[in-house]
């Protein structure tokens, strides 16, 4: 799978799929959050006349966007999966069986993010929809055609079909998908979740976590201030506050945190204080500063 992190340029890839050894580097305008120029670094020893990434408009194109939608973490990481699976785009060996995976991932992975999938998909390969006032939308023939693919290509390891079947309750999205102009608004109401059972002496009782971020070095910070861009700190420190008012557990410092790993480092510490304080509910505020937003 393709990784990001974030640097004080911009946003540095790896492991881009047909890409093994290759690094990907990409300016970012911290002041607008778009990309800039992309440059590409071979393995060693790679031949001078070789082809590169940046050879490949299409691929060029979703490297930026994920350049730019890097600080919507985590439903913007659906550009970062997508980068590490083979485009469906043109003709190549396997090319049924690989387009089938690569849209059966995303379509699962949009899913997961609470976004419809059909957008998602025609928002990362650029496909076009078409939407009337009152009317349903109407994707491309070409997107309806890589779903029909992937729902009827199998799996040669699990012997099921790619995609399975539509079904409204479980296929359903529940939010409009990533990218400037597409909001995050609620396309349904979302289905009343039970609360879990929750058993443990302190059962009842809230841990409300707020995280925030350490101040980037001054001289650094300064730099950056003159140059016209934001720096933000390098780790996550979390505040932690009960609602009976007891005092407040020793939390950890989150070192070297970038803001594309806060969300899932929070989702873990969340989880290790509901087993540690078994029977309690476990709240965290995310502060836009955490996340690196360039609006804050």
């Amino acid at each position: 799978m393709a990784s990001g992190a974030l640097t004080n340029q911009g946003l540095v890839l790896r492991a881009l799929y047909g890409w093994p050894g290759w690094v990907i580097e990409v300016d970012i305008s911290w002041r607008t959050w778009s990309a800039g120029e992309v440059r590409d670094i071979p393995p060693p020893r790679t031949r001078r006349n070789a082809r590169r990434p940046c050879d490949d408009p299409e691929l060029v194109q979703r490297i930026k966007k994920a350049a730019e939608a890097s600080y919507e973490a985590p439903r913007s990481s659906i550009w970062l999966v997508s980068l590490g699976l083979p485009s469906p785009h043109g003709k190549k060996k396997n090319g049924v069986r690989l387009r089938a995976e690569t849209i059966a991932t995303l379509y699962g992975y949009a899913l997961r993010l609470g976004l419809s999938p059909k957008r998602a998909i025609s928002e990362v390969y650029g496909l076009p929809v078409t939407e009337a006032p009152g009317e349903r939308a109407q994707y491309s023939r070409k997107l309806e055609r890589w779903i029909e693919q992937a729902r009827k290509t199998v799996n040669p390891v699990t012997g099921r079909p790619y995609l399975s079947a539509y079904g409204s309750e479980r296929h359903a999205p529940r939010l409009w998908p990533i990218g400037r102009g597409h909001p995050l608004e609620p396309r349904r109401a979302q289905p009343a979740l039970p609360e879990p059972v929750r058993e443990g002496p302190y059962v009842g009782h809230t841990l409300t976590l707020r995280v925030t971020r350490t101040p980037p070095p001054a001289r650094q910070a300064e730099e950056a201030h003159e140059q016209g861009w934001r720096l933000i700190g390098p780790d996550l420190v979390i505040e932690g506050q009960w609602s009976n008012g007891e005092d407040p557990p020793s939390l950890p410092l989150l070192r070297g945190v970038s803001p594309g790993e806060t969300p899932l480092r929070v989702q873990s510490l969340v989880k290790e204080l509901e087993e540690r304080y078994s029977g309690d509910k476990v709240l965290a505020t995310v502060t836009a500063q955490a996340m690196g937003n360039p609006a804050t």
